[in-house]
């Protein structure tokens, strides 16, 4: 068994990262595969010493000695610090064990960034701007849903792990519950089982709340069309604020970016304001508000609307009006009902007003957002802004997530943008990614988004 973890989670190229491992076996090295296009074996290190080290609790660094749930002592996990990758991109490390003789015992597989175990991911960053877009991963999002073996806490027998969705009672803890979950342990998008595995997307086999379902193929896409993107993770964002988008025209999320802080949303509202551009091409979008108790270590604190700055404010929807249907439920297919077909983000598409895209690939699906308007008017529907969507949002599709038996409040995503400063364009659906494979309609409005944005 080998997991491990990128301290740094995007370290500079040129710079060094360093990697926590634990292993039982008495070798091990590290290859270094870059995700574009597809994955591309970069760098070998030699074989190295393995440590074993036992699992500590979600809230420590586990490259830290900690205290056990029985008051044990948890040695800190090894360090390995070697060079980063020259060239900017996403990357995971593949830990492979070796026996005594210098020869492989494992053989991970190379063909995918996803793993339970063996892989480690993290971003290289330029050392300076080098785009004009930047990528954004959740990594607070990989890590809210990160149960590392997979094992939940049994209470019982005082075994297993926490997220930030399965947390026991404070009681149920021996000494207490440490708040929140930390960055510096396996997982955070490869290398550990999320909590919701079980919950399988029918048309996607690979596991949600990890890189490769949703972040993952689009960083492929835009590479395979040409697209020059800096990338970075959420905890730089929240870390460098509003000087991380300044050298930037447009930022962009994509997939499941769920947890956002205070800074993060300032810095993003900032960039905006100051005529700066964003594109969230997910859904279920700044659901959560969290906060740092540590340099590492995180929890939510609740909904950004019970809060009384409701998400709208800034991405034009929210989840409130959207919806969720998990697993196979619900199978009807929902895409979005066209308005406004003369915009500039349909341009070259050919659709006309009230014909739908997406059925195909049931695009507005496992989580979507949408703006409150009214259902007896229109079309073209046009928000109510009582949810705080802000004034000139411009509805341009419709998912009627009623229709097919779910939904949460006016149950419609709402795909739009708004310009206030700025532009801010939603495409208001986890799974809007699926389509860039299939759909020529989600394809082109995407290319025009990011020519026109970035």
């Amino acid at each position: 068994m080998i997991r491990g973890y990128a301290e740094q989670p995007s370290p500079f190229a040129g710079g060094e990262v360093t990697l926590r491992v634990s292993t039982d076996a008495p070798r091990f090295r590290v290859e270094l595969h870059r995700c574009g296009d597809g994955l591309t074996l970069c760098e070998k290190s030699p074989w190295l010493p393995g440590a074993d080290a036992p699992p500590h609790l979600p809230a420590h660094d586990w490259g830290r000695p900690g205290t056990g749930l029985r008051g044990e002592p948890l040695p800190a996990w090894s360090a390995y610090p070697m060079p980063a990758p020259a060239e900017p991109g996403v990357y995971v490390a593949v830990l492979v064990e070796g026996d005594e003789s210098g020869r492989d015992r494992t053989d991970p597989d190379r063909t995918t960034a996803d793993g339970r175990e063996a892989k480690a991911l993290f971003v290289v960053r330029p050392p300076r701007p080098a785009a004009r877009i930047l990528y954004k991963l959740p990594l607070l999002t990989y890590h809210a849903y990160n149960l590392i073996d997979g094992h939940a806490y049994d209470p019982a027998r005082v075994a297993g792990h926490w997220c930030l969705y399965n947390m026991p009672r404070p009681e149920e803890v021996p000494g207490g519950l440490a708040p929140g979950v930390g960055l510096h342990r396996p997982g955070g998008g490869t290398g550990a089982t999320p909590y919701d595995i079980t919950n399988f997307d029918p048309y996607d086999p690979t596991p949600r709340q990890t890189y490769v379902h949703w972040d993952g193929p689009f960083v492929a896409w835009l590479e395979r069309h040409g697209y020059a993107v800096d990338l970075c993770t959420d905890v730089d964002l929240h870390r460098e604020g509003a000087e991380l988008l300044e050298p930037y025209r447009l930022l962009v999320s994509a997939g499941h970016d769920e947890y956002w802080s205070d800074a993060m949303r300032a810095a993003v509202a900032r960039h905006v304001a100051g005529g700066g551009n964003a594109a969230f091409f997910g859904g279920n979008t700044c659901w959560w508000r969290v906060v740092f108790h540590d340099a590492v270590t995180f929890s939510r604190v609740g909904f950004w609307h019970e809060a009384g700055a409701p998400e709208n404010e800034l991405i034009g929807v929210s989840f409130r009006n959207g919806g969720e249907r998990d697993r196979d439920e619900h199978p009807v297919p929902v895409g979005f009902r066209v308005q406004h077909a003369g915009h500039w983000v349909y341009e070259g598409t050919g659709l006309r007003d009230g014909e739908v895209f997406g059925l195909a690939e049931n695009l507005v699906g496992y989580e979507c957002d949408g703006a409150a308007f009214d259902r007896d008017a229109g079309p073209p529907h046009v928000p109510t802004g009582a949810d705080g969507t802000p004034p000139g949002f411009t509805i341009l599709g419709v998912g009627d997530a009623r229709a097919s038996g779910w939904g949460l409040g006016n149950g419609a995503a709402t795909m739009g943008l708004y310009t206030d400063g700025g532009t801010v364009f939603n495409a208001a659906t986890t799974d809007w990614v699926r389509g860039l494979a299939t759909s020529p309609a989600v394809e082109r409005i995407t290319a025009n988004v990011l020519d026109r944005l970035g």
